[in-house]
């Protein structure tokens, strides 16, 4: 994989095959969602293709996940807002790729997005909780329940109360009770700790000390912990509908997968050109 000097990778998504889901969604620092047909980045280029056309010259990709219509998306910013909508046409209509996508969610100053998570329409979240951790190292969880669905593009409902002391979200994960959690220190140190430490509260309350820091040091990330105790259960593969002969047509040959932001094709112009506005 090429990059260009300024370029890095956001999401690493592990598929058999492009028809493994109907969709990849990719949102933005400065929240912009789009879903456009998997299939679509089933290229042979070496040099890649455009997943995403950029508005804004700051903004970056923050996250990629499959998704189905029957999906709910939920979108959570640094300063504790979220929002969830849902994945379907009306909400969130296919796009090209060398497109920029629709807002998906409005900020207040200061505010961009922080993290996207699919909610799919196959898994029951009844004792599911969503889990948020602030760079001072306090933690809650909430009920994913309590985060109602919305229409795209507001700004959204509590995530978390935050203070001055607290700091700003570094992270927001779907999590089980027996799951654990990673949180990475800027400063090297890594820590691990399990869910269930962390009391069920509601979503515009604070949290409870998680991570100690010391001095300048602050949490930067947090990260789920894999564990054979609580799989995620495989997405069924999304099958193309068959012609009117009954057969399917032929699976795509394996190609690189897309990449973040802007990719040349060899002729050194852009792939696609800018579209899609919310």
């Amino acid at each position: 994989m090429n990059f260009l000097p300024d370029e890095k990778i956001a999401q690493v998504l592990t598929i058999n095959s492009y028809e493994d889901a109907q969709y990849l969604l990719l949102a933005t620092r400065n929240g912009l969602v789009k879903k456009t047909e998997l299939k679509a980045y089933d290229s042979p280029r070496q040099a890649g293709v455009i997943a995403i056309n950029f508005r804004e010259e700051d903004d970056e990709l923050i996250g990629a996940s499959l998704v189905s219509s029957d999906d709910d998306v939920l979108l959570i910013s640094r300063k504790g807002q979220a929002i969830r909508f849902g994945a379907d046409d009306s909400q969130l209509r296919p796009m090209g790729r060398a497109t920029s996508g629709v807002t998906g969610m409005k900020f207040r100053a200061g505010d961009q997005l922080l993290s996207m998570a699919v909610l799919r329409a196959d898994v029951d979240y009844a004792d599911q909780f969503v889990f948020t951790v602030t760079d001072g190292g306090f933690a809650k969880r909430t009920l994913v329940g309590e985060y109602r669905q919305q229409g795209r593009g507001g700004l959204g409902i509590k995530a978390m109360k935050l203070n001055e002391d607290r700091g700003q979200l570094v992270g927001g994960l779907i999590v089980g009770e027996s799951d654990e959690v990673m949180a990475i220190k800027i400063s090297g140190q890594v820590t691990r700790s399990a869910v269930s430490d962390v009391p069920v509260k509601g979503r515009d309350t604070m949290g409870v000390k998680f991570v100690g820091v010391r001095g300048e040091d602050a949490v930067g990330a947090i990260a789920l912990y894999p564990s054979p105790r609580s799989p995620t259960p495989p997405r069924r593969p999304w099958r193309r509908p068959t012609g009117p002969s009954g057969m399917r047509p032929p699976r795509p040959l394996m190609g690189r997968r897309g990449r973040s932001g802007y990719r040349r094709a060899g002729n050194g112009r852009r792939d696609g050109e800018r579209g899609g506005h919310g």
